[in-house]
């Protein structure tokens, strides 16, 4: 494909989900060495697909034990999991409170080789009815639809890492409650504490000019694209980087077509954190039937401030937004985004410190 805006590395094959009909089937062979892996796994979005189905959809919790390291380490907005354990607990915690879970795949952007092992990150979204106890309180009967990325590093059939942001934002107000009352209390049960102090020093904060660095890459283009958009705050540059008619879907149900509302958009995020600074942590990409997706794992730190996204909130409180990117190009052009973090799991840091 040629509609990226930088050079794409030659790989594989590997199965594609966007626009293919939901009764098409599965290669029947192996189309990627995947040296280490369950024989039934085609390739690893085959592998990353298939297990989910198997443990959300089917109800094989257990197969959790099969596919995650026992000391796997699962980073969130409100801490840090460490075991396998804690991945089956989370798990049976959320199919208890919306035991009808569907997930609809969008995307599974994907790295590395059978030696080094894999890097996934698979954008998706989930419809539920809270019909039991969750984490939040007691069920409300509500549905939910809300997005999820999950950013996962595999080797030999199991995940030993994982970078999980989920919408919650937008679930918390579908189901009726108060963000600000729900962040207080998940902070006052210990959630929330940011173990590194964020980058707000102004020995540490990035340069407030262009990145001197070639954007021929996917990384390249990514540090450059970040950086110009939340570094710089360059918003009259989005004709650069997005089409005309580009449309984000943003957390928090929040959505934007077009230049004026998408600097709308960012400049209502960014009002949360006005001193924050922007840190891409890894890229990834699919060709899909649709267009090459570039998916990117960044950070926003800083120091909180009322306002913007995250409304009235306690002022100069140390955050770390964890944020996830799906883009999908058109002609050298973003056409589509996907901007997924987690505006509650942000509130319970700021409530927490």
């Amino acid at each position: 494909m040629t509609d990226a805006p930088f050079k794409l590395p030659e790989r594989p094959p590997v199965r594609r989900i966007r626009q293919i009909d939901a009764n098409a089937a599965r290669a029947a062979e192996r189309t990627q060495p995947m040296r280490g892996f369950d024989p039934q796994y085609t390739d690893i979005v085959d592998y990353i697909i298939e297990i989910t189905e198997e443990i959300w959809s089917d109800r094989a919790i257990g197969r959790i034990y099969d596919t995650y390291d026992g000391a796997c380490t699962v980073y969130s907005s409100y801490g840090i999991g460490r075991s396998v354990e804690e991945v089956v607990a989370g798990t049976l915690a959320t199919l208890n409170a919306y035991p009808e879970y569907d997930t609809q795949h969008l995307n599974v952007a994907w790295s590395g080789d059978e030696d080094v092992g894999f890097y996934t990150s698979h954008l998706g979204f989930a419809r539920a009815t809270n019909l039991g106890r969750s984490g939040w309180g007691p069920a409300t009967g509500k549905r939910t639809a809300r997005y999820f990325v999950a950013d996962c590093i595999s080797k030999d059939n199991r995940i030993h890492t994982e970078w999980l942001v989920r919408d919650s934002g937008a679930a918390v107000r579908q189901l009726g409650f108060d963000i600000h009352i729900l962040a207080r209390e998940l902070a006052s049960q210990g959630q929330g504490r940011i173990t590194t102090a964020p980058a707000t020093l102004a020995s540490q904060m990035p340069p407030r000019t262009r990145l001197d660095e070639p954007t021929g890459t996917a990384m390249g283009w990514a540090r450059a694209f970040i950086h110009d958009l939340w570094n710089l705050k360059r918003f009259d540059w989005l004709d650069r980087y997005y089409g005309p008619e580009a449309v984000i879907h943003a957390a928090g149900g929040q959505e934007a077509c077009g230049a004026r509302a998408i600097s709308s958009l960012l400049i209502g995020l960014q009002a949360s954190i006005p001193n924050g600074a922007a840190r891409v942590q890894h890229v990834c990409h699919s060709e899909e039937n649709d267009g090459v997706i570039l998916a990117i794992r960044w950070v926003f730190e800083g120091a909180s401030a009322p306002g913007g996204v995250m409304g009235d909130c306690p002022a100069d409180r140390p955050l770390s937004m964890m944020v996830s990117s799906h883009l999908r190009f058109q002609g050298g052009k973003i056409v589509e985004e996907w901007l997924i973090f987690d505006e509650l799991g942000m509130l319970v840091q700021v409530y927490a410190s």
